[in-house]
């Protein structure tokens, strides 16, 4: 089931260093697969000449399969993206994007040290990162005549709806987001408003 999560609201970037390899994690809010790939252009830009830049992201809620993304950049497989992916998934961020660049030292960690290393720089860096709370909505359509719009809209601040989008053609066609615990409660009040006539239909 989907659930309310965290986003980052600003950008954090934080270093440390182990054996003399310099591992520098920037973290960032991402929406979309373009923010992850500009995130990623963004350190390779200001942090040159690294031996890796690692990525995970999250683009959407953590509990979206889909929505996980992941990459070792030469670094063995499973050393370093799927564990910056795990510390961003256990503290329930989403929409985030994080690339850990590492200078080496000289000094091979071994796997261990490696899965600890890049670990270890996420979750530090995810310490001064600033966040939100975002809500799950689902998403429902309605269509009301022009009359109605004051008294519906005034119910979207009542809720807290969120509207996705809107069609203003003979009629106001709109889709919203409605939080799941207040569905039935916000479709008695449109009863109420429209003598019955505005019902919402879930958005497949």
């Amino acid at each position: 089931m989907t659930k309310d999560y965290q986003r980052p609201v600003a950008c954090s970037v934080h270093e440390i260093e182990i054996k003399n390899s310099r591992f520098i994690a920037i973290i960032a809010p991402a929406f979309r697969a373009e923010d992850c790939a500009e995130l990623l252009n963004r350190a390779q830009t200001e942090w040159p000449k690294a031996s890796h830049y690692c990525t995970a992201s999250i683009v959407g809620s953590p509990t979206n399969q889909p929505a996980l993304a992941s990459s070792d950049d030469g670094e063995p497989s499973g050393t370093a993206g799927r564990p910056m992916l795990m510390v961003l998934q256990n503290a329930g961020l989403g929409d985030i994007a994080a690339v850990v660049v590492r200078y080496f030292g000289g000094t091979k960690l071994g796997t261990g040290g490696l899965q600890r290393a890049y670990s270890q720089s996420v979750a530090e860096a995810l310490e001064t990162l600033k966040t939100e709370l975002v809500v799950y909505r689902c998403n429902y359509q309605l269509s009301y005549p022009y009359e109605l719009q004051g008294n519906i809209e005034s119910l979207w601040k009542q809720f807290d709806i969120r509207v996705v989008q809107s069609d203003f053609a003979e009629r106001v066609k709109q889709t919203v987001g409605v939080i799941p615990e207040q569905l039935d409660a916000l479709q008695a009040k449109l009863d109420a408003v429209s003598q019955g006539q505005v019902k919402l239909t879930l958005v497949d």
